[in-house]
């Protein structure tokens, strides 16, 4: 388009919207020649400033409205976040609350001493069996005292420093306990077996000793109070030797997941002879 064709279009094009103006200011009817023909060369131009305008105005509304949908999707992940994290920690506390009243329970109906200590780590190198708890000897846990829990019998303590124990399992191989059999009130020794469980050792062959029954500690060893429930039998067999029966032992207590413990203060049996000389002076 030659330029001055395209300012005669600029100068009619701004005098219609001057006179467009003009006439809607005034409030006047537009209905004259000039004013029609006014019109008729703004209203194309008109009509595409309003076109743009609104697709503008549509797009502008459009993208506040995703950022604004952007940031409180942000916000309820968060809060998501946020609430899942609390979920856990007070399902780790529930968890927590029901294992130490479980402890507070069984220490409440002990006739020694106890303390309740929390695991700390957990040793397995070849056939020794550990735990390390967060309590020793400035709290008076020493060597050869018992630990236990709700479910049953854990081990005793081997090491005790200032401030940290380390307790051996049952089911280690050097730790030996004096049992019972429940039912049948036969003894025999408890040893810690390379599976993970238990073997009861030297139990008299015309014993009735089957699978399912309970076994619990005699106190007949001096370390361990008496009447601890130690497992469940799974079976019987006769020794190498054919000379006792022998029994494997299913531990009351799954290792994997103790996280607190009790300590028996206390380094005796089902008895305290001690205590007993002393009474009768």
């Amino acid at each position: 388009m030659p330029r001055s064709v395209r300012d005669i279009a600029i100068a009619l094009f701004l005098l219609a919207i001057g006179l467009v103006t003009i006439f809607a200011s005034l409030g006047r009817p537009a209905g004259g020649p000039l004013s029609r023909f006014a019109y008729t060369v703004a209203r194309p131009f008109q009509e595409a400033v309003f076109a743009v305008q609104s697709s503008a105005k549509g797009f502008w509304q459009s993208y506040v409205a995703l950022i604004h949908v952007q940031e409180q999707n942000r916000r309820l992940k968060e809060e998501l976040r946020q609430l899942r994290q609390e979920r856990s920690v007070l399902l780790n506390k529930a968890g927590e609350n029901r294992r130490l009243k479980k402890l507070l329970n069984l220490k409440s109906t002990d006739e020694f001493p106890s303390l309740v200590a929390q695991v700390i780590g957990d040793d397995a190198v070849g056939w020794y069996r550990t735990f390390l708890v967060n309590r020793g000897s400035d709290d008076g846990v020493l060597t050869n005292m018992s630990v236990t829990v709700a479910e049953g019998l854990v081990g005793r303590v081997v090491k005790s420093s200032g401030s940290m124990s380390q307790v051996l399992l049952i089911t280690d191989p050097d730790l030996s306990v004096d049992c019972r059999v429940a039912r049948t009130r036969d003894r025999g020794v408890l040893t810690g077996s390379l599976d993970k469980g238990c073997t009861l050792r030297y139990i008299k062959l015309k014993s009735r000793i089957r699978a399912g029954d309970e076994v619990i500690t005699s106190g007949l060893d001096g370390i361990f109070p008496r009447g601890l429930t130690v497992g469940t039998v799974k079976s019987v067999h006769r020794g190498g030797q054919g000379l006792f029966l022998e029994a494997v032992v299913i531990p009351a207590v799954d290792f994997s997941e103790v996280e607190e413990v009790l300590v028996v203060l206390g380094v005796r049996g089902g008895f305290d002879i001690g205590s007993e000389l002393e009474r009768e002076r």
